[in-house]
């Protein structure tokens, strides 16, 4: 690009300048933009519309209007808000429920906790009550055995080892002890005792099954609680189904007892309030 002086100042200007940068002369005219019909070619205004000699439209003469620009600061913040809010209240209503099922499932954790307890104090008493009956008549069962081999005179046993109807005389003994155990089992007093421990005993397995899956802080409990049915099926099978010699019955039915007793002398630790 070249410079030249301005004709007024002296000065160096482009020589594209089209008014001094110096003294402001003007140096060029715009050249006028003339408008003409593209259909004839007649001279326009730059107001026209249309040709005013055959009448054809003419491109941009009419300036487009520029969009309304929308100012969307204030809606944008209200949108922004209302998120924030519903955020807010998501986040609130995660906290309550986390909150409630929380205290829910601990409820429930009591509940579940208070009725195995329950149900373990049942399992308990019952176990200990069949027990009883079954050492009583474990016991009989024993002293009906011995003293029909001894052929001892007493009271208790003398209607089971004896002749029937002679209570008094030992030459009336029974020749068999499997004849006085035959007795003392028909017997019909003995009989609804021995119904009242098999009615124990199944009792005692449904408890047992509802007991089989203990919450955490039961474990121990339930260890000890098997132990104690063990026990005494034990000592139950010795009142219902007497087998071996009176040496073997009497070792295993003392066993049975002793063990009985200590296992819920152990079990009663986990029930006491």
């Amino acid at each position: 690009m070249a410079l030249i002086n301005c004709p007024e100042c002296g000065e160096q200007i482009s020589e594209k300048a089209t008014e001094c940068v110096h003294c402001g002369a003007i140096l060029k005219e715009e050249p006028m933009i003339e408008k003409s019909c593209p259909e004839c070619g007649a001279a326009l205004a730059d107001t026209d519309t249309s040709c005013p000699n055959c009448g054809c439209p003419v491109e941009g003469s009419e300036k487009e209007e520029e969009p309304q620009k929308v100012e969307l600061t204030n809606v944008k913040f209200s949108i922004n808000k209302r998120k924030r809010n519903i955020i807010f209240v998501v986040i609130a209503v995660l906290v309550v429920g986390c909150v409630a099922g929380f205290f829910i499932k601990q409820k429930q954790a009591e509940k579940i906790s208070a009725t195995y307890r329950h149900n373990l104090s049942n399992a308990v008493y019952t176990m200990f009550e069949g027990a009883a009956k079954a050492e009583s008549a474990g016991n009989l069962i024993h002293s009906v055995w011995s003293n029909a081999i001894y052929k001892k005179e007493d009271p208790e046993t003398n209607e089971y080892t004896k002749e029937k109807g002679v209570y008094s005389d030992k030459k009336y003994f029974v020749d068999d002890f499997n004849t006085a155990l035959k007795n003392l089992f028909a017997d019909g007093k003995f009989a609804s005792d021995r119904l009242e421990i098999i009615n124990n005993q199944e009792q005692v397995q449904i408890l047992m099954k509802e007991l089989k899956d203990p919450p955490e802080e039961y474990k121990d409990a339930y260890s000890a609680l098997k132990e104690f049915y063990d026990a005494y099926t034990k000592l139950v099978s010795c009142a219902l189904d007497p087998t071996g010699s009176l040496t073997s019955y009497t070792t295993t039915f003392n066993e049975a007892d002793t063990n009985t007793m200590n296992t819920y002398k152990a079990m009663s630790l986990y029930i006491e309030d």
